[in-house]
């Protein structure tokens, strides 16, 4: 019962800051990065379908061995885009930008969902969250888009017991959402990476005071500067759950 309070208690916490966190910096995108409409777009038109993404938290108490949450590992809401072209949210081995940087501090995707309304690129994008904010054990948020052959997926939401952990799509293009002619389909959990920022100091997951769930503010914390890593890589040391113990992510389509 004491678990479950102290979860219950995170979970408002959490609804706080995401609902008062009013993001408005916005990057812009280069002009030679930008998606060319005219090239693709019969592509793009040809055998579009309607995908739904589930994210689902499949932690468990003591997924993490750690006391705080009773060792679960909350998701934060997240931002996604679909789009065309170089990946428009994070690429591995160069500096986060500023969206990127809220999700993997403090689970705020705002900004980073500001970003992609941006890019011509970007062919759809948008927040996914459940009703109270937080993707808490047993919970999922869905969200859905259409998209043809030419398109890829991105999103990122905060592995919350870090300093700058957030899960993403491996590679530096996101997942394709076709095979060919024939979209992807079913569990594509596999394809995930959990990231390091890089714009924080980290401590192991469930320790350490500037960590999210007992943060006194958002940004708060030592800061650092160095490229997004996986964060395996980085922190061999650390006790990292596997991916698929954490986030489960589902696509179906109409």
């Amino acid at each position: 019962m004491k678990k479950l309070l102290r979860i219950c208690c995170f979970s408002g916490l959490l609804l706080a800051v995401v609902s008062c966190q009013k993001d408005t910096n916005v990057i812009d995108e280069p002009v030679a990065l930008q998606y060319q409409e005219a090239a693709t777009s019969g592509k793009h038109n040809s055998n579009t379908r309607s995908f739904t993404v589930t994210v689902e938290n499949v932690s468990t108490p003591g997924t993490l061995n750690t006391p705080r949450l009773g060792g679960i590992v909350p998701l934060s809401p997240g931002a996604w885009a679909v789009f065309n072209g170089n990946d428009p949210m994070f690429t591995e081995g160069q500096m986060a930008d500023i969206g990127t940087e809220r999700i993997g501090e403090d689970g705020t995707p705002g900004t980073k969902n500001a970003e992609m309304a941006t890019l011509s690129r970007v062919r759809d994008h948008g927040i996914f969250k459940t009703a109270a904010g937080p993707i808490l054990p047993g919970q999922s948020a869905q969200f859905s888009f259409t998209a043809g052959p030419a398109d890829r997926l991105q999103f990122e939401t905060m592995f919350v017991q870090s300093n700058d952990w957030f899960y993403g799509f491996s590679g530096k293009k996101g997942l394709r959402l076709f095979d060919g002619n024939t979209p992807v389909t079913g569990d594509v959990t596999a394809e995930l990476g959990l990231y390091d920022a890089g714009t924080e100091q980290d401590s192991p997951p469930g320790y350490g005071p500037a960590q999210k769930p007992v943060q006194p503010t958002d940004n708060f914390g030592p800061s650092e500067s160095v490229v997004i890593t996986e964060a395996r890589v980085r922190f061999p040391s650390f006790d990292i759950p596997a991916n698929n113990a954490v986030i489960k992510v589902t696509i179906t389509v109409n």
